[in-house]
């Protein structure tokens, strides 16, 4: 999903993915065992000895070791390393959530996996091994996404929804051949339309004539008859994409230097970061953030909008501030 937030907040990343295949839980509930194996009372202990066999036994059933590696390799290959598994879903930032959902589905072993846009916060390495994982994927895919290799390379089949004419096309091959094939049905849609309304407007002048005779009268009748029909049959011409013109307003004037930071620093957990960062954003400027995936850019941008506090720093707002932010999970719309 483009919406992250599935799963228990608390539950840890790597535990979110491989309950996937119901490993997850069964995990925990072993090293649980193994752990009261080593009671002082024997009772617990044989009872955890019994509980630790048994679930044993069960976690190789669904694949065991090698599933874990299976999900730990998905994991890795989007970006997530060992240090974000161990780390409960509610410390992660948006991208590495929808991340940890996009590895969840991948390691699930679905018979048909529907993804929405699963390129999205997702770094070109990444991409490109999505590629070739969904190629090589035995099971059925149904996806919507704005990469255009990635469709390129995967489908075989195309589900047009055209909002014009209120229908699904349907298109059994591969995107390349569709791109073609759908040209060539918009212009074999505007021939048809213009030899229709050709034959509607003669049929409609010839009624025109014979209106005027009442023993043509019924000619006639039925010669408009035949022009709506061929015209109500007709596609509704295809509205071209309107481009979007904006003008943003003028900004209110501020300071020379209208934010600036010091000292700050963030931390989830064990997980740090950023330390002692200082900056200025001068009037004017155009900043772009750059950072691996989880490398904190969320959080920055969120501390300096003033949605979140640093453990440490401060901002200085400088004179005239006004910040507009807008949230990659939309939780402010």
């Amino acid at each position: 999903p483009q919406d992250p937030r599935s799963g228990d907040p608390e539950m840890l990343a790597r535990t979110r993915i491989l309950d996937a295949r119901g490993l997850g839980s069964l995990t925990l509930r072993i090293r649980e065992a193994s752990e009261l194996m080593g009671s002082d009372d024997p009772a617990v202990a044989e009872k955890a000895m019994r509980q630790f066999g048994n679930l044993t036994e069960r976690f190789e059933a669904l694949g065991g070791y090698a599933a874990e590696a299976e999900a730990a390799s998905i994991a890795n290959n989007l970006s997530l390393p060992d240090r974000i598994l161990e780390q409960p879903l509610k410390t992660l930032s948006g991208g590495q959530r929808r991340r940890i959902e996009l590895a969840r589905i991948l390691f699930s072993d679905a018979q048909t996996m529907i993804l929405d846009e699963p390129t999205n916060h997702l770094d070109a390495d990444s991409v490109v091994w999505l590629r070739e994982f969904l190629k090589g994927y035995k099971g059925g895919l149904i996806v919507i996404s704005h990469d255009v290799e990635l469709v390129g390379e995967t489908v075989n089949r195309v589900f047009y929804l055209d909002a014009n004419r209120q229908m699904i096309d349907i298109y059994n091959m591969n995107w390349k051949n569709y791109l073609r094939q759908r040209v060539a049905d918009e212009e074999r849609r505007k021939k048809e339309r213009a030899n229709a309304e050709k034959k509607a407007t003669s049929l409609q002048q010839q009624a025109a004539r014979f209106g005027a005779k009442a023993s043509k009268a019924a000619a006639a009748h039925q010669m408009v008859a035949r022009a709506e029909k061929l015209l109500s049959g007709l596609d509704e011409v295809r509205q071209v994409d309107r481009v979007a013109k904006l003008r943003f307003p003028k900004p209110a004037p501020c300071g020379k230097t209208p934010l600036m930071a010091s000292g700050l620093s963030k931390s989830y957990g064990s997980l740090e970061i950023f330390t002692d960062v200082d900056l200025a954003i001068d009037r004017g400027s155009k900043v772009v953030v750059l950072g691996l995936n989880g490398a904190g850019k969320t959080t920055l941008l969120r501390i300096l909008a003033g949605v979140d506090q640093p453990d440490t720093g401060q901002l200085e707002p400088g004179h005239g501030l006004k910040v507009g932010y807008y949230a990659q999970e939309h939780e402010n719309l």
